[in-house]
């Protein structure tokens, strides 16, 4: 289940890979079973449509999301090789549908500014529709989260909260960009430096994003995990008090860090 050389050059160089058909369509069906229940029992009854729902902490409130998903080889191997073995977790996200009149999620980067690309951040978001350009899949500007590039996009940073914006003077789909296409079953793994939108959602629209991060070795990466992912120092009790070693190393020792980071300051 390791990542290639060429695969790892591939997120290296471009920010971001795709690994096609990771979970089978019988694995799938059991994802979407659980999924679908934890957002009805969120809503109190079955989302409708495109009904818009998300829900933080997603997969640590279900065992069997967190075997398939989070210490499974599959997914925990690659995200050694990137990060470390000694990764830590940073929570997840189960998503649904879409903000009515709103089906747009303009160019950004989850974590912006030269400050931050020293320190990698990864999501992997797995998708349980398919997702195909015109019908909101995921879009990236690859190289994005390299130093020289990054600083270049900035002015999009700023705007990408506004109703209708433009980036140099284009609509955020005329963008020279790469869709990342895909079908129930892929990931896709990216730095969260990398520039990304969506354009054109449609339909349930449901993926899972699953949110890691390489253990912080300075106060600069402290301060940066209490800027943008706080809850990473209050980990799930379920993942504390595990059976299972991979949940318990990826979160251990982090509440101890949670009074430092607090105090220190970000620029």
């Amino acid at each position: 289940m390791s990542l290639t050389k060429e695969q790892i050059d591939q997120f290296t160089i471009f920010g971001f890979v795709q690994l096609p058909q990771l979970f089978d369509p019988q694995e799938i069906g059991k994802i979407l079973k659980v999924s679908d229940a934890v957002w009805a029992s969120e809503l109190g009854r079955a989302p409708q449509g495109a009904e818009s729902l998300s829900i933080s902490l997603f997969v640590e409130r279900e065992p069997d999301l967190t075997e398939l998903l989070v210490v499974d080889d599959r997914l925990y191997v690659p995200l050694c090789q990137l990060l470390g073995e000694d990764m830590i977790w940073s929570g997840s996200e189960g998503n649904r549908g879409f903000e009515k009149d709103n089906n747009s999620h303009h160019w950004h980067a989850d974590r912006p500014n030269t400050r931050e690309l020293g320190y990698l951040r990864v999501k992997a978001m797995i998708y349980l529709d398919p997702m195909r350009k015109e019908t909101g899949a995921f879009r990236v500007i690859p190289g994005s989260h390299l130093s020289g590039f990054h600083e270049c996009l900035q002015p999009m940073q700023s705007v990408h909260g506004e109703s209708s914006p433009t980036f140099f003077g284009l609509e955020g789909a005329e963008l020279a960009s790469y869709a990342v296409e895909t079908n129930p079953g892929d990931v896709v793994l990216f730095n969260q430096n990398l520039f990304h939108a969506v354009y054109g959602k449609t339909g349930s629209r449901r993926y899972i994003a699953l949110k890691y991060a390489a253990r912080p070795q300075t106060d600069e990466h402290l301060a940066s995990l209490h800027r943008w992912s706080d809850y990473a120092f209050q980990p799930d009790k379920t993942y504390m008090d595990s059976d299972n070693k991979r949940l318990r190393k990826m979160v251990e020792g982090l509440m101890d860090l949670k009074s430092k980071a607090a105090t220190l300051p970000y620029p």
